[in-house]
């Protein structure tokens, strides 16, 4: 059996299907960070005679955010000290020790979002420039934090799919200061012209939806 629509039902009907869509857009949801998911974390120190990064992929966390309301937005988002490798494997024997970072006592630094400000929503494939108010913890101290970020809304598609991500995508590249007399590490003098106190923060984050 055929069914006609008159011009009016067809609108009424289209206006639904928009409805659904952006309902289904508009829905916040847990945007999963998984530790070797793309993300990475660099810690940088560039003092007067030494720069030295650290790196890490073995981060984790969640990110509850509506692309189409970002007002609500929350998350954590963090990091293994013992993780962390600089490219020496004695410093990053100091990095972790009890006179450093003390790593077998806080074995996480993370980032926890409060807010973002800049751009009130996520349009699809497309990137925002924001700030990102949040509180970061390193050493057992927490920290009230701003960074700047760019953040892109990624839908899922059929190529993702092959590539084994089933559901949408939310890409994160962030970066912030921190003084690492802040949060209760002392930088030994016979190392200050070595290591910075204060360190460059970068933060690239992939994060995806069930």
């Amino acid at each position: 059996m055929r069914v006609r629509l008159n011009k009016p039902g067809l609108v009424v009907i289209s206006f639904a299907l928009l409805t659904v869509a952006s309902v289904a857009y508009a829905a916040a949801r847990d945007f999963a960070v998984t530790n070797q998911g793309g993300s990475r974390i660099q810690f940088v120190s560039d003092a007067p005679l030494e720069t030295i990064t650290g790196v890490s992929s073995n981060v984790t966390g969640t990110v509850h955010i509506d692309p189409a309301n970002l007002a609500g937005a929350t998350g954590r988002v963090a990091v293994r000290v013992d993780s962390i490798r600089t490219g020496i494997d004695l410093r990053d024997e100091h990095l972790r020790s009890d006179t450093w970072l003390n790593a077998a006592r806080f074995p996480e630094a993370a980032f926890v979002l409060t807010r973002i400000e800049g751009a009130t929503s996520l349009s699809p494939n497309q990137t925002a420039n924001v700030t990102l108010h949040g509180r970061f913890t390193i050493h057992g101290v927490t920290r009230e934090t701003t960074a700047q970020a760019q953040l892109r809304y990624v839908p899922v598609t059929d190529q993702m799919r092959t590539n084994h991500i089933t559901g949408d995508a939310l890409r994160v590249q962030a970066n912030f200061r921190i003084r690492m007399s802040d949060y209760g590490v002392s930088i030994p003098s016979v190392v200050q012209l070595k290591v910075a106190n204060e360190l460059e923060v970068n933060v690239t984050l992939r994060a995806t939806a069930p």
